[in-house]
């Protein structure tokens, strides 16, 4: 058995090498914590489908209601909740903040051709990668744009808290990680609150307040834990996803060219980053039954799973050369990056629509890029999370 932190490593290369290795060795595997660690696609499928025998979230457990984001909270609670988050979050509400994302990245553009002028490297992350995100929720939100540079501060110290409690063997909510996000989302809530309804603007946090599913609404307390929920969750991931999307088409320039020939290429070329690049590598699962075999590994009611979705994008029994970066991949769809099943991720319209306007517009200003010569890949701190720290380009503007 691969020592524990293998499959948890932050290093890509290592992490992903041990992952390969339990492929091989298995479906399942016991860890040294206690928990067990799903690898293969059919087994990350089953812990993310079967809803009803797995579920809840990592450091969630025994808090109120109201505290819990809404992966922490069980069947049959949780599809009531998300009937609400859909209905507040749907396809077609998110697509009509299109026209503000395309004028937001087409702004960010010009700091880019200004930073990588005269053939300099520009580091893209912050100039056009990192604000996307934060951005997009905040005009989702009806929240002010300006306030959304503080997002990721408050992901980090979120992500510092949860270690932490991990470490501990403690449970901790959002609200406890981050008094400052949680102070500015309940202001936000008490601002909108104060006015009259008639006047609410129809952005998401109106919806959460006003959204009913069989004469229900979530409390005020409930709406700031989803919201804050929704920030974390709706910014690093989004951000990995293009940081690392930008360093495959930079490091294949032939792949780059056709997008730019033919960009009803892009969304096909969006599912093999998002499969390939898993922002978010891993989720964890508490068996709910008695009894549940999965994998070969006879798991009991409490026992903890990692369901690792940056290996099951990988398994080479579904995806042929699956290290191989394929925007013709035909099965690139089957990715597990969203989840699977009921309890899919409700953000995925918009991570969708923010990839697509992004690598739109860059591809209407950006002839040609390449990697920057000595450019390392530096991963984040934890093998949680998968996508580029920093990323220094050179730009050949169109």
């Amino acid at each position: 058995m691969a020592a524990e932190l293998g499959p948890l490593d932050p290093s890509p290369e290592r992490r992903f090498a041990s992952l390969k290795q339990m492929r091989a060795d298995g479906d399942v595997h016991p860890l040294a914590s206690g928990r067990y660690i799903a690898v293969s696609h059919e087994t990350v499928a089953t812990g993310l489908g079967t809803v009803d025998s797995f579920g809840g979230s990592a450091g969630q457990e025994g808090l109120p209601e109201e505290d819990t984001m809404i992966a922490g909270i069980l069947e049959p609670r949780h599809g009531q909740i998300r009937r609400i988050i859909n209905a507040v979050i749907a396809f077609h509400r998110s697509q009509k903040i299109e026209p503000y994302l395309r004028s937001f990245c087409a702004a960010n553009m010009q700091a880019v051709l200004a930073d990588g002028s005269e053939g300099r490297p520009v580091q893209v992350m912050k100039r056009y990668v990192d604000p996307l995100p934060p951005a997009a929720m905040a005009r989702l939100l009806g929240f002010p744009e300006e306030d959304s540079a503080g997002y990721y501060k408050w992901g980090a110290n979120v992500g510092q808290a949860f270690g932490r409690a991990a470490a501990e063997g403690t449970t901790i909510s959002l609200r406890q990680a981050s008094p400052e996000m949680a102070g500015y989302v309940d202001a936000r809530i008490a601002e909108r609150s104060a006015t009259d309804p008639e006047s609410w603007p129809q952005d998401a946090l109106t919806r959460f307040l006003t959204t009913e599913v069989d004469g229900e609404r979530l409390s005020q307390r409930a709406i700031s834990t989803q919201v804050m929920f929704a920030i974390g969750a709706g910014s690093d991931t989004t951000r990995n996803a293009l940081g690392s999307l930008l360093y495959r088409l930079g490091s294949d320039p032939d792949v780059y060219r056709d997008l730019r020939q033919d960009r009803s290429l892009i969304p096909d070329a969006i599912e093999e980053g998002l499969r390939l690049d898993a922002p978010a590598q891993f989720l964890v699962r508490q068996c709910l039954v008695p009894e549940f075999e999965l994998g070969g590994a006879r798991l009991r009611e409490g026992d903890s799973v990692i369901l690792s979705i940056g290996s099951a994008n990988r398994d080479e029994s579904v995806f042929s050369d699956p290290e191989r970066y394929d925007h013709q991949r035909a099965n690139l769809r089957e990715h597990l990056t969203f989840g699977t099943g009921r309890h899919i991720c409700p953000g995925s319209a918009l991570a969708r629509l923010e990839l697509r306007v992004a690598l739109e517009t860059w591809c209407d200003h950006v002839e040609a890029f390449r990697i920057a010569d000595g450019y390392e890949w530096e991963p984040p701190p934890t093998g949680m999370l998968h996508g580029p720290e920093r990323l220094q380009l050179v730009i050949t503007p169109a």
